[in-house]
């Protein structure tokens, strides 16, 4: 697919004024089943799986034993077991993750990634656009879930936050797919870019793969308060993100920058301080948020109040601070 240059992207107006929905291609769907499968899950993710009820979900990382990430993911209760959905790429890691621990405990891993299709409904008014094509509300909780038929075609619908404030995950069977996305348009609803929905993510600061260099630890990413428990039971990596949180905070954390000029940062663009190296661009957009150029970069903490010093690529930055919360944030189950 070649690179869309529109400035913003087709579909960015409405994913953040009204509502959009947008093919999210080739989405990571690992579904586990069997009578030990949260509990055995559960040991490998940073989140709190073991209180939650069908149709609720939480948000954690897998990390291997040294702590360092490998995947973060929304991890949804089923009647059946877990569905774990994570972003493009990882569906072979962290399936081979799982299963190397895997011995004798009753659970299965599918990857099925292949027979899944993702979607996303996004904007002030998607969940009004939901409500009133569907027999059953779409969740109102972040994270929450629920099964549901959108012209006629059974699919899974969970509120997220990585396209704004308030957004949808769709997901229906792949064969499904066609006909999904041909009733979005005989609804009316726009369809937005895969640009627009990239820059949406840039801006709210939701981490890729390519956002999560190897060695990257789960603090690093700036999700805690969402992604990380300190109540749970053990699990892989605890040990490091336990003596992190004791210690107080990481000396690096995800950020966004914005660079001057309407240029967009290149992959790989040195992020520097009086001359120092204190980050390595790995996403860019063009960014009506930010006026122009930016970038999310996992940044030393001494460079998260620079001024003019703060270069990308040579370029004068400036580190773009958090809007104020526009939802509730996740509360931990105990």
């Amino acid at each position: 697919m070649a690179p869309e240059h529109r400035f913003p992207p087709a579909g960015y107006r409405e994913l953040r004024e009204t509502a959009a929905w947008a093919d999210l291609e080739g989405r990571t769907a690992i579904l586990a089943s069997g009578g030990d499968a949260v509990r055995f899950v559960d040991k490998f993710t940073t989140a709190a799986l073991a209180t939650l009820a069908a149709g609720e979900s939480a948000e954690g990382f897998f990390a291997d034993v040294r702590g360092w990430v490998v995947a973060l993911a929304t991890i949804m209760r089923t009647e059946d077991g877990l569905w774990i959905d994570c972003p493009p790429g990882l569906a072979a890691r962290l399936h081979a993750h799982l299963e190397h621990y895997h011995i004798r405990e009753d659970v299965a891993f599918v990857d099925a990634s292949e027979t899944r299709a993702a979607h996303v409904v996004a904007g002030p008014d998607s969940a009004a656009w939901l409500m009133a094509r569907s027999e059953t509300a779409p969740p109102a909780r972040m994270l929450g879930h629920v099964s549901a038929r959108l012209g006629g075609i059974d699919v899974s619908i969970v509120r997220i936050d990585w396209c704004g404030p308030q957004g949808f995950l769709v997901q229906s069977s792949a064969d499904d797919a066609v006909r999904l996305r041909k009733w979005f348009g005989a609804e009316g609803l726009p369809r937005a870019s895969a640009a627009a929905v990239e820059t949406v993510r840039i801006e709210e600061r939701y981490p890729y793969p390519a956002d999560m260099p190897d060695k990257t630890l789960p603090q690093e990413l700036d999700r805690t308060a969402r992604a990380i428990s300190f109540t749970k039971g053990c699990y892989l990596g605890q040990e490091t993100v336990a003596r992190i949180d004791a210690v107080g905070h990481v000396n690096r954390t995800l950020a966004l920058v914005a660079t001057e000029g309407q240029t967009l940062p290149e992959i790989g663009a040195a992020v520097t301080l009086a001359g120092e190296p204190v980050g390595t661009i790995t996403s860019a957009c063009l960014s009506p948020l930010v006026g122009g150029a930016a970038g999310l970069t996992i940044l030393h903490r001494r460079a998260m109040a620079a001024g003019s010093d703060l270069l990308v690529g040579g370029v004068a930055a400036r580190v773009v601070p958090h809007a104020p919360a526009t939802t509730a944030p996740h509360k931990e189950h105990t």
